[in-house]
């Protein structure tokens, strides 16, 4: 809604596919190729004393399961997101020049450094 009214004219959370999905390619015609949304590629995390914990057969069927995850990943990604992005009939393609890119980045760094997600994150992943 905030995208239709013009409150947002952009936002940083979706690759092309959950813009076409969603909708959002009707109210923002433009899509950034500069990668600052942080999308998922496919990292799996654990606090390595509880991961020793797993038994062996189990960490080998996480291991399967994170593999197949990848392989379906792919999948998604050319039969979807590829195509969308040369075909897709809503959206143009546009990116940040470089030295915009990197101000962008400093940016959220501070932010992350004095963030109290940070701290939670951390605190997660060594629990």
């Amino acid at each position: 809604m905030a995208l239709q009214t013009g409150d947002l004219d952009g936002l940083a959370w979706s690759r092309i596919t959950e813009d076409y999905t969603l909708g959002w390619s009707k109210v923002a015609p433009y899509f950034l190729t500069n990668n600052i949304s942080g999308a998922w590629v496919g990292h799996f995390f654990a606090n390595m004393e509880r991961w020793d914990e797993v038994p062996a057969h189990l960490k080998q069927l996480l291991q399967t399961c994170f593999d197949q995850s990848h392989y379906h990943r792919q999948w998604w990604y050319w039969a979807g997101e590829a195509k969308l992005r040369v075909e897709g009939p809503d959206m143009e393609l546009t990116s940040l020049p470089s030295e915009d890119c990197a101000k962008l980045e400093a940016a959220t760094h501070v932010f992350w450094d004095e963030s109290e997600l940070k701290a939670k994150v951390v605190s997660i992943i060594r629990a």
